[in-house]
């Protein structure tokens, strides 16, 4: 709780937890069945939940025997075709499991913690996640991977939704990056969420055939980049930082055509998202690089619509079998020391320009009170504006600096990084 997190998101490795081979007698949607393994999970939803934190699970990869017929070799196990009525009663025996009424069985007398965020899948425009991506046609390759993730979704809504109506139900993240060509290992995301959603191309998004349109309450996605938070991607159906309004334009368009359903106002997440920092890895960015572009994306994704963000992760994987196939990505060293960023993902504090002469602060508050954001003028902490906000609250305030200055946003005791360069 020091970085302040709201919520963590854990995955939920159906294939994982379900038994390998489904034998008779075995209910898929009972959470009690003894050929569920749910030991792990359980022990780390009571470790989220003694701390405070709020617990979203990720729901993927599907047993062997959930996978549909004629799964190629080089496919992913876990990723072929899973059969939407087996996700369904595994969706319906977890929700059951952590609606916070079903006996711990470590607890007698006690309860399981309650589990409200539900995620169906994780990048699902990737054939590793989700295959086959594309299927042959006599006109080439058409996009096959939105129609079954649009089954796999609603089967998963409707038995979260029957649990619990007040659950949420986020759409699986959406990887950032696609093939150009048709026909390879990924559909860039922007033409996923158009086919999910049942819209044809931009400029016009219009509305194709779609007899069971998309139930969700949150669409999500992972805008990785490689260059700095306000670095559009170079394809034009890709989406990293500042490109979110290639998925909310045909969100809008959705929810207005029916194609969205309910036909409520949709949140926008981002559930996956880092930089990976130097030290310890040799390729990433320097440890101050990494602080302010998490802040800086933080910001830039908030004026975009998006208001949850998980960040990818919270420490650092040892580089096994090297540092190009794991993430050193985390606010804390693997010795548990804090890394610039973990003040940054705590209180994070921006300042961009806004015109010729004006700029924006922008920050998210640690604790509730009374900020006051800072100039630094002739070695000493000047006062700009004192502005109220609760616990986690967001502030902006519009100000009027030199170019180059030196600021900051102060709280009680307890200080942000110092923003330079304003």
């Amino acid at each position: 709780m020091a970085a302040r997190a709201g919520i963590v998101v854990l995955d939920l490795e159906w294939g994982g937890i379900a038994p390998t081979v489904r034998a008779p007698g075995f209910d898929a949607a009972d959470p009690g069945d003894p050929a569920y393994g749910w030991g792990p999970v359980d022990s780390a939803v009571r470790a989220a939940s003694r701390r405070g934190l709020a617990v979203g699970f990720s729901v993927t990869h599907a047993p062997a025997w959930a996978e549909g017929p004629g799964r190629p070799a080089a496919a992913t196990p876990g990723s072929w075709r899973p059969d939407p009525a087996a996700f369904a009663s595994f969706a319906a025996a977890a929700a059951r499991r952590y609606s916070g009424a079903f006996p711990d069985p470590l607890t007698p007398g006690g309860v399981l913690p309650h589990v409200r965020y539900w995620q169906a899948w994780a990048e699902p425009n990737l054939a590793v996640h989700l295959a086959p991506q594309w299927t042959g046609s006599p006109a080439g390759f058409v996009p096959a991977s939105p129609g079954i993730y649009r089954g796999l979704l609603n089967a998963f809504y409707r038995s979260v939704k029957a649990v619990d109506p007040g659950n949420v139900v986020i759409t699986a993240g959406t990887a950032p990056f696609g093939d150009r060509v048709p026909g390879g290992g990924r559909l860039p995301p922007a033409a996923f969420v158009r086919g999910l959603l049942c819209l044809g191309g931009p400029p016009a998004l219009k509305p194709l055939p779609c007899p069971d349109p998309a139930h969700f309450d949150v669409l999500a996605h992972h805008p990785y980049s490689v260059g700095s938070p306000h670095r559009h991607a170079i394809n034009p159906d890709d989406v990293s930082v500042p490109d979110l309004a290639k998925l909310t334009r045909p969100l809008a368009r959705a929810l207005r055509l029916g194609r969205a359903l309910p036909q409520a106002p949709k949140r926008v997440w981002v559930t996956e998202f880092s930089y990976d920092s130097n030290p310890p890895d040799p390729y990433g960015l320097p440890a101050a690089v990494q602080a302010r572009w998490l802040e800086e994306a933080l910001y830039v994704l908030w004026s975009q619509g998006v208001d949850t963000i998980s960040w990818y992760l919270i420490r650092d994987q040892p580089p096994v079998p090297n540092y190009a196939t794991s993430y050193q990505s985390g606010i804390y060293l693997r010795d548990g020391r804090a890394k610039p960023s973990a003040q940054a993902f705590r209180f994070p504090f921006v300042v961009e320009p806004a015109g010729r002469a004006a700029s924006v602060a922008w920050g998210k508050s640690p604790a509730a009170g009374v900020v006051s954001i800072q100039l630094r003028r002739a070695g000493r902490w000047v006062t700009l504006a004192r502005v109220p906000v609760a616990a986690g609250g967001v502030f902006t305030r519009r100000l009027t600096v030199p170019r180059g200055s030196s600021l900051r946003a102060l709280v009680g005791a307890e200080a942000s990084l110092v923003w330079s360069g304003a």
